[in-house]
C-alpha cells in the first residue's frame, strides 16, 4: 500500500511538471498584460502536432523535430499578441480575452481539418523502462518529462532574474506605466511574454504527447484548464508559485485517481481550486507585495468589477446603446410563433427553436456578467441542472411538464444562489475563476453521479412535453414544441427586462460600478447578489429544461466549459448588461453556424473569424453595453 502511495507521488510529480509549464505560460502573459490567454491550449496542441508531423512526415529525429516545433510555436505566440491584444489595447478588458478564445476556436478547427479529428499514435523513439525505488516505481517517460520540465522552469527563472530582458518583463508586470516612463518598450515586452508562453506551451504539449503516446486536436483545452488551475493554486502572478501549483495539482490528481477513482481526479482538483479561491485567492505564494511577477495589484487578483463595463464607464458617450422595452420581447415571441404556420421544414423550425433557447441563455449570462459585474465562465452548469432536472423527472419518474419544467426553474435558481455564496468575497479575476471552478465541478458531477445523471451516457428518449392539466395534451412534433419554447422565452425575457428596469436592476448596476460604495450606502449586497444569481439561474434552468424536451437526448458534453465560453461570447457580442443585445446575439450566433453548415468543417472557422471581426470593430457589443 505504501509502495502504491510513493509511486503515485512520483507519477504525480511528472505530470505536475507539465502543468507547471502551462501555468508558467499563463503567469507570464497575465503578469505583463493582465490578460487570461485562452489560446494557450491551442499553442500546447500545435507543439505536439507539429512535432508529430516533423517526425512522421519529414523523418526528423525527436529532438530536432521538437526544437523546430518550439521555434514555430514561439513565433506564433508573438503573432497572437499582435492579433489578439494590440488592436484592442484601448478597448474593453474582456475583448482581448475573447479574442484569444476566437483564435483558439480557429486553430482547433484547422487542426481537425489538417490532421483529422481522431487521435493518432505519437512515435516514442526510446523504450519505456520501469525503474523501482524500493517498492515504488517510475518510468523512463516520467524521468524525461520531469528533467526537461525542471530545466525549462530553471532557465526561465534565471532569464527573468538575471537578464536585462527578463528584468524588463518583471518591471512591466509590476507597473507598466512606470516601466514605460523609464524607457521600457512595453509593447515589445508583451510580445516577448506571448512568445515565451508559446515556448512553454509547445514544450508541455510535446511532453504530454510522450506521456500518453498520442495526440488529438481537442487535447489543448483540458490541459490548459489544468495549467490555469495550477497557476491559481500557486499564485497567478508568481513564477515559483506556478511550479509549486503544478506539482501540487499533479500529485493531488494522481492520489485521487488511485484512492478515490479515475473519474473523480478532476472533481477533486477543481474542488480544491474553489477552496483556495475562497480562503486564499492569491494562491500559495502570491501576496500583496511587489515581489510577485504582477505586483501588488495582480497578485491580489485585482481587476475592474466587470472587465467590459468598468473600462467603458468613462466613455458612455462613445457608443450608442439600443435596448427595446419589455413588451418588445412579447411582440418578438408573437412574430416568431407565426414561423410554423409559414414553413413545415423541421430543419428550419429546430434551428429557430435552438436559437430562442440560446437567446435565453445569453440573457441569463448578461444578468450576472453585465448587470452585476461578475464575469461568469461556468454558466453552462446551471443550464445543465435545468436539463437534467427535466430529464430525471420526465424520463425516470414520468412527471408531466407542468411539474418538471417549473421544478427545473426553481431547482436551478436555488443551485445558482448557493453557488454564489463563495463568490461574495471575491472580485475581478478571482470571482471569474470561481465561476469557472463551479462550472467545471457541475460538469464533473454530471459525468460521475451515475445513479442520477447516468454519467457519460446521459439520457435517451426523454418524453415529449405533456400537460396533464390540459387533458393530457402532448407536444410531439417540432412545430408544437416551437410554440412552447416561443411562449416560455418571450415571457421569461419580458419578466427579466421588467426586473432590470426596476429598482432592483438599478441596485445591481450600482453594485457593479462600486460594490463597496453600495455596501456603505446600506444596500444588502449579499442578498442582492444571491437574488441576481437566482434570477439568472432560473432563466438558464428554463432554457435547459426546454433544451431537454426539444433535443430528447442530453449528455454532459452539452454543458462543458466550451459551452460556457460560447454563452459568454454571445453576451459580450450583444453588449454586456444589454438584455436585448444578449438575446439578439444568442439568437443570431446560434443560427450563424447553421448558415455555414454547407461548408461543413469550415463553419466553426468562419464563426471564429466573425467573432474576431466583431471584437475589432464593435468591442462594446452589437447593440452597446449598458
Amino acid at each position: 500500500m505504501l509502495e502504491l502511495f510513493f509511486s503515485q507521488i512520483l507519477n504525480g510529480l511528472a505530470i505536475g511538471q507539465v502543468y507547471a509549464l502551462i501555468a508558467l505560460g499563463f503567469s507570464l502573459v497575465f503578469g505583463v498584460s493582465n490578460l487570461i490567454n485562452f489560446a494557450q491550449g491551442a499553442l500546447f496542441m500545435l507543439g505536439a502536432f507539429l512535432t508529430f508531423t516533423l517526425i512522421t512526415a519529414v523523418g526528423l529525429p525527436l529532438v530536432v523535430a521538437a526544437a523546430l516545433a518550439i521555434v514555430i510555436v514561439t513565433f506564433l505566440g508573438m503573432v497572437l499578441e499582435g492579433v489578439a491584444l494590440r488592436p484592442l489595447t484601448n478597448g474593453p478588458y474582456i475583448a482581448p480575452v475573447l479574442s484569444t478564445l476566437a483564435i483558439s476556436i480557429i486553430v482547433d478547427q484547422l487542426a481537425e481539418i489538417i490532421w483529422s479529428p481522431e487521435g493518432q499514435a505519437f512515435p516514442v523513439p526510446f523504450e519505456n523502462h520501469t525503474f523501482f525505488i524500493g517498492g515504488a516505481y517510475i518510468t523512463t517517460t516520467d524521468i524525461v518529462i520531469f528533467v526537461f520540465g525542471a530545466m525549462a522552469a530553471i532557465l526561465l527563472t534565471c532569464f527573468l532574474r538575471y537578464s536585462w530582458m527578463g528584468r524588463t518583463v518583471r518591471a512591466t508586470a509590476q507597473d507598466r506605466d512606470a516601466a514605460a516612463q523609464l524607457g521600457v518598450r512595453t509593447g515589445n515586452v508583451r510580445r516577448l511574454a506571448f512568445g515565451l508562453a508559446g515556448t512553454l506551451g509547445a514544450l508541455s504539449g510535446i511532453l504530454v504527447a510522450l506521456y500518453f503516446e498520442s495526440v488529438f486536436p481537442q487535447m489543448g483545452m483540458p490541459f490548459s484548464l489544468k495549467g490555469f488551475s495550477a497557476a491559481l493554486l500557486g499564485g497567478l502572478t508568481s513564477i515559483p508559485g506556478a511550479v509549486v501549483g503544478g506539482l501540487l495539482l499533479g500529485v493531488i490528481e494522481t492520489l485521487a485517481s488511485a484512492y478515490v477513482g479515475e473519474g473523480y481526479r478532476d472533481l477533486v482538483a477543481f474542488s480544491l481550486l474553489l477552496v483556495f479561491l475562497i480562503f486564499r485567492p492569491q494562491g500559495l505564494l502570491g501576496d500583496s507585495r511587489l515581489d510577485a511577477l504582477g505586483g501588488a495589484g495582480a497578485a491580489g487578483g485585482s481587476m475592474p468589477t466587470t472587465s467590459l463595463l468598468a473600462s467603458a464607464s468613462s466613455q458612455r458617450a462613445a457608443h450608442r446603446v439600443f435596448d427595446m422595452p419589455a413588451w418588445g420581447f412579447l411582440l418578438a415571441g408573437a412574430v416568431l410563433a407565426i414561423v410554423p404556420l409559414l414553413s413545415n421544414s423541421s430543419y428550419l423550425l429546430q434551428a429557430v427553436v435552438y436559437s430562442m433557447i440560446f437567446a435565453m441563455l445569453a440573457s441569463s449570462v448578461t444578468l450576472v456578467s453585465g448587470v452585476m459585474g461578475v464575469l461568469s465562465i461556468g454558466h453552462a452548469a446551471f443550464y445543465g441542472v435545468g436539463a437534467y432536472t427535466v430529464a430525471v423527472l420526465g424520463h425516470t419518474y414520468g412527471l408531466p411538464t407542468e411539474i418538471a419544467l417549473p421544478a427545473a426553474v426553481l431547482l436551478t435558481a436555488a443551485v445558482a444562489a448557493v453557488a454564489a455564496l463563495p463568490l461574495y468575497k471575491l472580485s475581478g479575476h478571482t470571482a471569474a475563476l470561481g465561476t469557472l471552478a463551479i462550472g467545471q465541478i457541475g460538469f464533473l458531477i454530471f459525468m460521475t453521479w451515475l445513479s442520477v445523471t447516468r454519467g457519460p451516457m446521459g439520457f435517451l428518449n426523454i418524453p415529449a412535453p405533456q400537460f396533464d392539466l390540459l387533458g393530457g395534451l402532448r407536444l410531439a412534433s417540432i412545430s408544437q414544441k416551437f410554440w412552447l419554447v416561443a411562449l416560455v422565452a418571450a415571457v421569461s425575457l419580458y419578466l427579466a427586462q421588467r426586473l432590470l428596469r426596476s429598482g432592483v436592476g438599478r441596485v445591481w448596476r450600482g453594485m457593479r460600478e462600486d460594490r463597496l460604495a453600495a455596501h456603505a450606502a446600506g444596500i444588502p449586497v449579499r442578498r442582492y447578489l444571491l437574488m441576481g444569481f437566482a434570477v439568472s439561474g432560473a432563466l438558464a434552468g428554463a432554457a435547459g429544461g426546454l433544451f431537454a424536451y426539444v433535443q430528447s437526448v442530453i449528455s454532459p458534453d452539452s454543458f462543458n466549459v466550451q459551452a460556457s465560453m460560447l454563452l459568454l461570447t454571445m453576451a459580450v457580442l450583444g453588449g454586456l448588461g444589454n438584455l436585448t443585445g444578449a438575446a439578439l446575439a444568442g439568437f443570431a450566433l446560434t443560427l450563424l453556424p447553421e448558415l455555414f453548415r454547407p461548408f461543413a468543417e469550415w463553419r466553426m472557422i468562419a464563426y471564429g473569424v466573425v467573432l474576431l471581426l466583431a471584437l475589432r470593430w464593435r468591442p462594446y457589443g452589437l447593440l452597446g453595453a449598458r
